[in-house]
């Protein structure tokens, strides 16, 4: 966590979308493995997904992230329907057109923000959800989402969503250079939107049949399981506090 601050704060745009686009290409490749049950094996596939959301730090605008993710959709179907059995085309079509939509087109959105309002969002996530896993085991006794999540319990959601919102307006004040109260309603939408993030990421797991979407962060699991939330909560925080 210290590290992604630092990189926030003192990255170069170009380096910090890099490193965006780095991120977006491994949790594109989670998201597909997932449901092929298999490592796609070239990289072009899931490189294109990423080329979406990197895309738009140099291409002006939210109107081009669209144009850009259309272009990777079209080229990942039809390099899927042209290598890819009869069998299995359509769900192979379907996984690579999910990973372009989960991975790097929402997370690209942190590349439009600025650094302050990106800080303010990984407080509001990365606190919301630290207080939903301690309060879950301290106090957690009703379910909130059983078939899906068996841990998750409705008293850490409610935890996670104070600390959330606790979060957002106190750091926003340090932040943004004062006290808004817009951002208790921001911070609660936003809160919600990651809690379901977290939510969808747990259900792909579990219909994949696994725990974690990879190995590739030892003790932690993958890429998909440290950021479920901000899939979701990126672009909501984007449009609701960004001018």
């Amino acid at each position: 966590m210290p590290l992604v601050v630092l990189i926030t704060i003192f990255a170069a745009n170009v380096i910090f979308a890099a490193i965006i686009g780095v991120v977006s290409i491994l949790a594109a490749e989670e998201f597909f493995s997932l449901g092929v049950k298999r490592s796609i094996g070239r990289p072009g596939r899931w490189f294109l997904a990423a080329v979406g959301g990197v895309s738009m730090s140099f291409l002006g605008g939210p109107v081009w992230v669209l144009g850009a993710a259309v272009f990777a959709a079209i080229t990942l179907m039809t390099i899927e329907m042209l290598t890819a059995s009869a069998e299995d085309a359509l769900v192979r079509v379907a996984m690579g057109l999910g990973s372009i939509l989960y991975c790097p087109l929402t997370l690209g959105f942190t590349i439009f923000m600025p650094r302050r309002e990106v800080l303010l969002l990984f407080a509001i996530i990365w606190i919301g959800d630290s207080a939903a896993y301690y309060a879950g085991r301290a106090l957690g006794r009703r379910p909130l989402a059983p078939t899906i999540s068996p841990k998750k319990t409705v008293e850490g959601a409610i935890a996670g969503f104070i600390g959330s919102v606790v979060a957002g307006v106190i750091g926003g004040r340090w932040l943004l250079g004062g006290m808004r109260l817009d951002l208790i309603w921001i911070s609660a939408v936003t809160a919600v939107a990651g809690q379901c993030g977290d939510l969808a990421e747990s259900m792909l797991k579990r219909s994949a049949g696994v725990k974690d979407s990879s190995s590739v962060l030892p003790g932690h699991g993958g890429i998909l399981d440290r950021l479920d939330s901000l899939f979701f909560a990126a672009p909501v925080f984007y449009w609701l506090l960004v001018p």
